[in-house]
């Protein structure tokens, strides 16, 4: 049967899907040292409680990020954008009043999803993903892959596989065997997609596997 246009430019378009996240996966597995075993990559998330960005203090500084252009005569502006943000400010505060009294009921139910600080290895953690890649801007990232070897656990972006030039993966941070396991303590066993993953200074964070990721054997995996 001839295919059609339409299920040709779809044929294409999935082939070439296809092509990029191969390149991802072979960028990926290149941070592996010689002689290293991989033993799973998993897409992660942290849990929803989690903070969505650290405090200043604690970014690092990313001078390989592009900055959006300001367009000429982005000055002549300046009122508008005053008037703008004095009628958003209320609105704003109304945002994180809601917002924080919404977490905190979640919170009750879903109960502690990290503890340690900003200083401790769970806060490390977190500040790796939520940087993302030094390659792009912002500090509220999200998504990352968790691989896990023999020897290391690798922190790598997932970075987007659209168009012709997607970039390249970056490795966000590495823990040598022996400086993190599986939390011993048990989380509500409604979190079916919930690891928790535990650091030697007594600091822990919530992890929240993909969909269709095997949460049991990603915990057994982490030690």
């Amino acid at each position: 049967m001839t295919e059609t246009k339409r299920e040709a430019r779809q044929r294409r378009y999935m082939e070439g899907l296809q092509r990029r996240d191969a390149t991802v996966i072979e960028q990926r597995r290149a941070y592996l040292w010689p002689g290293e075993t991989l033993m799973g990559e998993f897409p992660m998330l942290l849990d929803v409680l989690v903070p969505d960005r650290p405090p200043r203090r604690y970014r690092t500084e990313k001078p390989g990020a592009p900055k959006k252009p300001r367009p000429k005569g982005f000055w002549v502006l300046y009122p508008v954008y005053w008037v703008m943000w004095l009628g958003a400010v209320p609105a704003g505060l109304l945002e994180m009043s809601v917002e924080g009294t919404w977490r905190g009921f979640r919170r009750i139910f879903r109960g502690q999803v990290w503890s340690g600080g900003w200083e401790s290895g769970a806060g490390h953690f977190i500040r790796a993903v939520r940087a993302g890649s030094p390659l792009v801007d912002g500090y509220g990232h999200t998504h990352y892959t968790l691989t896990l070897t023999d020897r290391r656990l690798l922190l790598t972006d997932q970075p987007s596989t659209m168009g012709d030039n997607p970039a390249p993966v970056q490795l966000l941070a590495e823990i040598p065997r022996g400086h993190f396991a599986r939390r011993r303590e048990p989380h509500p066993r409604r979190h079916t997609d919930r690891v928790d993953i535990a650091f030697p200074d007594g600091s822990w964070v919530a992890l929240e596997a993909g969909r269709g990721q095997p949460v049991e054997h990603i915990a057994s995996l982490l030690g």
